[in-house]
């Protein structure tokens, strides 16, 4: 037992050493890279601590030499993976908020997860023949089927993440080719189907009793199956037809491991590429699982589509009324809506293509302006072709919302777009995001200028994924957007695909310039009295404290007390701090290595257990500690990627 006893002392004890390392640093650090080095740390301290007791092994207070010694060994360590990573990117990493606070078994857990998807991945891949020569059997009868359809299959049965990704590619007609897209279309309603004794579980343990005593009829086949949950159609107890969406079982724990595989693979990219730390992947995987997760509680989902309901309750575009009362957490009943989702609309359906793409669009953008409240994820299944021959929204699980600043800067874009004029869209990017002092606006200026004309169509107009693109040239500048402003380009990204599957050539930005033209010419227009009564009105506060203010200027300006603070000078200010504390440390970190160095030196003072003189013990501290930093500002300058 008591070599047992003793392994257990020494991992405790190279665990607390190698936390206070890293801790003495002053950076944070992921656990795998602090395991590598407290465990190679400990292994050079404990050789020298043997080599300098004459490698005698049972010499007392071996194990306190060894913790005194790999301490700055694990620093030492840490700092050299410091040194030797890609000059900037671990700044970068700080920033984008990959490094986090060491959470060893919640981290270990989350890493092991995702292995075990992988591999079931892999072997999904390899049964719909799509690895190439990875595949190992051939499967003759699989490979005769058209490449599309394994895809979507594949996809169908990955499910939960990998669905919601091939939802989104199927709007994607323009960078994809058209047979992928309308295969990856039956995604929207065509995920494989939920057992019905499985359903009735989830439906009888939502509401604590018999689905019977809650519905009049029930139809066990269901309508639609998509990837979180599937809708069946119904009839309550007062006759009126309605659609039931039940959550999938087991989806969470589903969604949850696949999020934390694309974690995985967006913090990868993040470290490893330059395009990865451009596009922020992270953050925008971090994104995506959020607004996944939300899709899980169906009552968010009731009531976004119960104030859409309300919103659009006199236009021509149908959203249907939900059940409260019924709906739970897993479980949401709403208005039956009769017809058929866009992705399933026949080619040669006897509608009006254009003027229903135009009425979306123009009922998007309107309700946008008016409300900032827009549906996150309009992609071709979530648009209803009704039996009148109108339209209608479904599936308002992804909501997003806008404030009245961020309304105006998005319709600045929208007209930025339209005439290609960057310096408009420059200033509704700085309405929104915050712009260090230090990013250049002509700089900037010149950067979404090239990214204007990388987007000119043959009309002469840019395309709506300009602003998609936005994104990772802002992240050049250290530049972000807010997260309702990402979700707003995706959906405009995604609302122009569905667009075009509607009528093909219709685009958002070709009515999206009249309908945000419009909107800013109505802003501006109006009796100038009244424009400029409304304006003194919102800014009576102000005008209000401004005597008081300005008379507290002038008493200071008399005085030789009054200061102009800029961000700028803000910045200068943290810079000149940083420095100075920096150097500080430095110069004491040096200082107590010389005078140790020479205390070490000297014979003199009284001696202390083992025959070391009390002034050899006081000069080995003091360089340890003045290692230690020195250390500090080493790591700290790597972090800042200025090295």
């Amino acid at each position: 037992m008591e070599p047992l006893w003793n392994l257990f002392v020494m991992v405790v004890v190279a665990t607390v050493t190698t936390l206070l390392g890293s801790r003495l640093l002053g950076v944070r650090r992921g656990w795998l890279r602090q395991t590598i080095a407290g465990a190679l740390g400990w292994v050079i301290a404990l050789v020298i601590a043997v080599g300098l007791a004459n490698w005698d092994w049972s010499r007392d207070g071996l194990l306190a030499s060894t913790v005194v010694l790999a301490v700055p060994a694990t620093m030492a360590l840490m700092l050299l993976f410091d040194l030797v990573a890609r000059p900037g990117s671990l700044a970068q990493g700080d920033r984008a908020g990959f490094v986090e606070v060491p959470r060893p078994i919640a981290d270990l857990r989350g890493r092991v997860a995702p292995i075990a998807r992988y591999r079931e991945l892999l072997a999904i891949l390899r049964r719909h023949q799509l690895l190439g020569r990875l595949n190992g059997r051939v499967d003759p009868e699989e490979v005769g089927r058209p490449a599309e359809v394994r895809v979507r299959e594949a996809l169908e049965e990955a499910g939960g993440v990998y669905v919601k990704l091939g939802q989104i590619a199927a709007t994607r007609i323009d960078l994809l080719p058209a047979g992928l897209c309308e295969e990856l279309g039956r995604l929207q309603s065509r995920s494989a189907p939920v057992p019905a004794s499985e359903v009735r579980t989830v439906l009888e343990q939502q509401y604590g009793k018999r689905v019977e005593e809650v519905f009049a009829r029930f139809d066990w086949s269901p309508l639609a199956a998509a990837s979180i949950g599937q809708t069946h159609t119904a009839a309550l107890t007062g006759g009126e037809e309605v659609v039931v969406k039940v959550q999938r079982p087991g989806i969470e724990t589903t969604i949850e491991r696949d999020l934390a595989a694309l974690d995985q693979l967006a913090r990868l990219a993040e470290r490893r590429t330059a395009a990865g730390r451009d596009l922020r992947v992270s953050r925008l995987a971090t994104e995506f699982g959020r607004s996944l997760r939300s899709e899980l509680d169906f009552r968010d989902e009731a009531t976004a589509t119960a104030a859409m309901h309300e919103l659009l309750g006199e236009g021509p575009i149908t959203v249907p009324a939900v059940h409260r009362e019924l709906s739970t957490r897993r479980v949401m009943v709403q208005e039956r809506l009769v017809g058929v989702p866009l992705s399933e609309l026949a080619p040669d359906a006897d509608i009006d293509r254009e003027a229903l793409a135009r009425q979306l669009l123009t009922v998007t953008v309107e309700q946008l302006f008016q409300v900032g409240i827009f549906h996150a994820d309009p992609h071709p299944g979530n648009v209803m072709v009704l039996e009148d021959g109108s339209l209608g929204l479904i599936d308002f699980g992804a909501v997003g919302r806008l404030d009245s600043i961020q309304i105006q800067a998005v319709i600045d874009m929208l007209i930025a777009l339209t005439r290609g004029d960057a310096a408009l869209l420059r200033d509704g990017v700085e309405r929104v995001a915050d712009v260090g002092a230090h990013v250049s606006r002509d700089r900037l200026e010149r950067a979404l200028a090239r990214l204007l004309a990388e987007h000119v169509g043959p009309s002469g107009t840019v395309d709506v994924h300009a602003l998609a693109d936005l994104i990772p040239v802002l992240g050049e500048f250290e530049i972000s957007l807010p997260g309702d402003l990402v979700v707003l380009m995706r959906a405009l990204v995604t609302l122009d695909g569905t667009l075009g599957v509607l009528s093909p050539g219709f685009s958002v930005v070709s009515v999206g310039r009249e309908l945000a033209q419009r909107e800013s010419e109505d802003r501006a227009a109006g009796d100038p009295q009244e424009i400029l009564m409304a304006a003194l009105i919102s800014d009576l506060p102000v005008l209000r404290r401004l005597p008081a203010d300005l008379g507290r200027t002038l008493a200071l300006a008399s005085r030789g007390s009054l200061q102009v603070r800029t961000v700028a000078s803000e910045d200068e200010s943290r810079f000149t701090r940083t420095m100075w504390n920096r150097t500080l440390l430095a110069g004491i970190g040096v200082g107590l290595g010389l005078v140790s160095v020479l205390l070490m030196g000297l014979e003199i003072g009284p001696r202390v257990g083992g025959g070391a003189r009390l002034v050899t013990l006081l000069g080995v501290g003091g360089l340890g500690l003045g290692a230690i930093l020195l250390m500090r500002v080493v790591a700290a300058v790597v972090r800042d990627g200025t090295v």
